[in-house]
């Protein structure tokens, strides 16, 4: 995958345009602070927002998982040659759609955990009332399920635990 590795002698100039963004985004602290997974964040809770009032989250779980599938494929190919928590590297620290959502993954074998980073914004928007989602719907609503919908995609079996720190780990 072209985020595992990267060539800073031929890619450095590249950098300077995301260098500045991420300085922008993070000294940006006005109405909260800001963190470089804002946006994609937003637009989770959005989305899963608007799925769970019409009561269509489950699909919104599959069809997102549906619409990795080229990725997902790919992952399971790893999983069929080298194991199991091949799917965990592959679904996590491998996966820019996720290296990008969560600000640190902590590895280990058969587990991967996280900070939250859906809980700083929610609690941010309940304060505006802009969405209607909680915390619990955040979790079982989107991330088991979604989690889920990829592992078994993927080819494995997960248990999900989401809280402040997130853990997904392999079932035995």
């Amino acid at each position: 995958m072209p985020g595992i590795e990267f060539d800073f002698d031929s890619d450095a100039a590249n950098l300077q345009p995301a260098v500045r963004m991420l300085f922008q985004t993070y000294t940006d602290v006005i109405p909260y602070p800001h963190k470089f997974n804002d946006a994609l964040v937003k637009a989770h809770l959005t989305a899963l927002d608007f799925a769970v009032q019409h009561n269509l989250w489950k699909e919104k779980a599959e069809h997102e998982a549906y619409i990795l599938g080229p990725i997902l494929e790919m992952i399971k190919g790893w999983v069929e040659e080298e194991g199991p928590d091949k799917g965990l590297w592959g679904m996590y620290e491998a996966n820019s759609c996720n290296y990008q959502l969560f600000e640190k993954i902590n590895v280990k074998k058969g587990e991967r955990s996280f900070p939250c980073p859906y809980k700083e914004i929610l609690e941010i928007s309940e304060k505006l009332g802009t969405f209607k989602i909680t915390w619990d719907d955040v979790h079982e609503k989107w991330c088991k399920a979604f989690w889920n919908a990829c592992a078994r995609k993927v080819g494995i079996q997960i248990e999900a635990i989401p809280g402040e720190i997130c853990t997904v780990r392999l079932k035995k």
